[in-house]
Protein backbone atom coordinates (compact mmCIF):
# COMPACT_ATOMS: atom_id res chain seq x y z
CA UNK A 1 0.00 0.00 0.00
CA UNK A 2 1.19 3.46 -0.79
CA UNK A 3 1.32 6.38 1.46
CA UNK A 4 0.11 9.53 -0.22
CA UNK A 5 2.29 12.50 -0.18
CA UNK A 6 0.47 14.65 2.45
CA UNK A 7 2.53 17.85 0.91
CA UNK A 8 0.28 17.75 -2.18
CA UNK A 9 -3.06 17.16 -0.22
CA UNK A 10 -4.71 20.16 0.59
CA UNK A 11 -7.85 20.86 3.16
CA UNK A 12 -10.19 23.76 2.28
CA UNK A 13 -10.07 25.97 4.93
CA UNK A 14 -10.74 29.63 3.50
CA UNK A 15 -9.25 31.91 0.80
CA UNK A 16 -7.47 35.23 0.78
CA UNK A 17 -8.16 38.28 -1.78
CA UNK A 18 -6.19 40.52 -2.51
CA UNK A 19 -5.66 43.26 -4.85
CA UNK A 20 -2.69 45.36 -5.03
CA UNK A 21 -3.71 47.85 -7.12
CA UNK A 22 -6.67 48.94 -5.08
CA UNK A 23 -6.50 50.34 -1.51
CA UNK A 24 -9.30 47.69 -0.75
CA UNK A 25 -8.94 44.49 1.96
CA UNK A 26 -11.02 42.52 0.40
CA UNK A 27 -10.76 39.97 2.85
CA UNK A 28 -11.12 36.31 3.24
CA UNK A 29 -13.53 33.68 1.62
CA UNK A 30 -14.91 30.32 2.64
CA UNK A 31 -15.97 29.86 -1.02
CA UNK A 32 -14.53 30.03 -4.43
CA UNK A 33 -16.60 28.35 -7.39
CA UNK A 34 -15.86 28.90 -11.64
CA UNK A 35 -12.20 28.51 -11.29
CA UNK A 36 -12.30 26.84 -15.01
CA UNK A 37 -10.72 27.42 -18.51
CA UNK A 38 -12.36 25.89 -21.75
CA UNK A 39 -10.48 26.23 -25.04
CA UNK A 40 -13.05 26.54 -27.89
CA UNK A 41 -13.34 24.08 -30.67
CA UNK A 42 -13.58 24.87 -34.42
CA UNK A 43 -14.73 22.32 -37.06
CA UNK A 44 -13.74 21.97 -40.02
CA UNK A 45 -14.32 19.54 -42.60
CA UNK A 46 -11.74 19.27 -45.04
CA UNK A 47 -12.91 18.53 -49.14
CA UNK A 48 -12.49 14.56 -50.10
CA UNK A 49 -11.47 13.56 -46.01
CA UNK A 50 -14.56 11.84 -44.99
CA UNK A 51 -13.31 9.67 -42.19
CA UNK A 52 -12.68 13.06 -39.02
CA UNK A 53 -13.52 16.23 -39.16
CA UNK A 54 -10.28 18.56 -38.05
CA UNK A 55 -11.23 19.98 -34.70
CA UNK A 56 -8.96 23.09 -34.54
CA UNK A 57 -8.43 25.21 -31.22
CA UNK A 58 -9.62 28.64 -31.16
CA UNK A 59 -10.45 30.84 -27.80
CA UNK A 60 -9.81 29.92 -24.40
CA UNK A 61 -13.16 31.15 -22.34
CA UNK A 62 -12.36 31.79 -18.59
CA UNK A 63 -15.36 31.37 -16.37
CA UNK A 64 -16.32 34.09 -13.80
CA UNK A 65 -15.04 33.58 -10.07
CA UNK A 66 -17.66 33.51 -7.90
CA UNK A 67 -16.66 34.34 -4.21
CA UNK A 68 -18.94 33.83 -1.09
CA UNK A 69 -17.91 34.44 2.67
CA UNK A 70 -20.29 35.21 5.38
CA UNK A 71 -22.00 38.34 5.42
CA UNK A 72 -19.35 41.13 7.55
CA UNK A 73 -19.80 44.74 8.62
CA UNK A 74 -16.89 46.05 5.94
CA UNK A 75 -17.87 46.81 2.74
CA UNK A 76 -14.98 46.24 0.36
CA UNK A 77 -16.69 44.28 -1.92
CA UNK A 78 -20.17 46.33 -2.93
CA UNK A 79 -17.48 49.75 -2.95
CA UNK A 80 -15.72 47.87 -5.50
CA UNK A 81 -18.50 47.28 -7.45
CA UNK A 82 -19.26 50.67 -7.31
CA UNK A 83 -16.17 51.87 -8.44
CA UNK A 84 -16.63 49.22 -11.47
CA UNK A 85 -19.77 50.56 -12.15
CA UNK A 86 -18.39 54.49 -13.01
CA UNK A 87 -15.15 53.47 -14.05
CA UNK A 88 -14.28 50.01 -15.12
CA UNK A 89 -10.89 48.98 -14.03
CA UNK A 90 -9.66 45.46 -14.90
CA UNK A 91 -7.30 45.17 -12.14
CA UNK A 92 -4.72 41.99 -11.04
CA UNK A 93 -6.53 40.03 -8.33
CA UNK A 94 -4.86 36.71 -6.15
CA UNK A 95 -6.95 34.42 -4.47
CA UNK A 96 -4.71 32.55 -2.04
CA UNK A 97 -5.86 29.15 -0.28
CA UNK A 98 -4.73 29.25 3.54
CA UNK A 99 -3.87 26.76 5.65
CA UNK A 100 -5.30 26.69 9.22
CA UNK A 101 -2.59 29.57 10.50
CA UNK A 102 -3.26 31.65 7.41
CA UNK A 103 -0.48 30.70 5.69
CA UNK A 104 -0.77 30.19 1.81
CA UNK A 105 -0.13 27.16 0.63
CA UNK A 106 -1.15 27.90 -3.47
CA UNK A 107 -1.59 31.37 -4.80
CA UNK A 108 -3.20 31.91 -8.19
CA UNK A 109 -3.45 35.53 -10.29
CA UNK A 110 -6.19 36.95 -12.04
CA UNK A 111 -5.48 39.74 -15.12
CA UNK A 112 -8.14 41.99 -16.05
CA UNK A 113 -10.67 41.52 -13.29
CA UNK A 114 -13.15 43.40 -11.97
CA UNK A 115 -16.75 42.87 -10.72
CA UNK A 116 -19.65 42.24 -12.41
CA UNK A 117 -21.96 40.84 -9.49
CA UNK A 118 -22.84 41.50 -5.71
CA UNK A 119 -25.56 39.75 -3.88
CA UNK A 120 -26.46 39.90 -0.50
CA UNK A 121 -27.83 37.63 1.97
CA UNK A 122 -31.47 36.33 1.75
CA UNK A 123 -33.38 38.21 5.11
CA UNK A 124 -35.07 35.50 6.81
CA UNK A 125 -35.97 36.32 10.93
CA UNK A 126 -36.87 32.57 11.10
CA UNK A 127 -34.04 30.84 9.67
CA UNK A 128 -31.00 30.06 11.64
CA UNK A 129 -28.74 29.86 8.32
CA UNK A 130 -25.77 31.91 8.08
CA UNK A 131 -25.87 34.67 6.11
CA UNK A 132 -24.01 35.05 2.82
CA UNK A 133 -22.69 37.72 0.59
CA UNK A 134 -21.81 36.92 -3.20
CA UNK A 135 -19.32 38.72 -5.42
CA UNK A 136 -19.06 37.87 -8.75
CA UNK A 137 -15.67 38.63 -11.03
CA UNK A 138 -15.13 37.94 -14.50
CA UNK A 139 -11.24 37.86 -15.62
CA UNK A 140 -8.86 37.26 -18.26
CA UNK A 141 -7.69 34.00 -17.18
CA UNK A 142 -5.08 32.65 -13.97
CA UNK A 143 -1.70 31.44 -13.12
CA UNK A 144 -0.46 29.89 -10.72
CA UNK A 145 1.89 31.32 -8.41
CA UNK A 146 4.51 30.19 -6.62
CA UNK A 147 4.54 30.56 -3.13
CA UNK A 148 7.64 30.80 -0.78
CA UNK A 149 8.08 27.77 1.54
CA UNK A 150 8.49 28.39 5.22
Amino acid sequence: MTIPNKDILFHQSHFEVTIPTLKIDVGFFTQVQGMSAQVDVMEYPEGGRNDYVHKLPTRIKHTNLTLKRGMTTEGALLEWLKKTVVNAEPIEMSLSLCDYEGKPIQTWSFAGAYPVKWSGPDANAGGNEMMVETLEVAHHGAVSVPVAKS
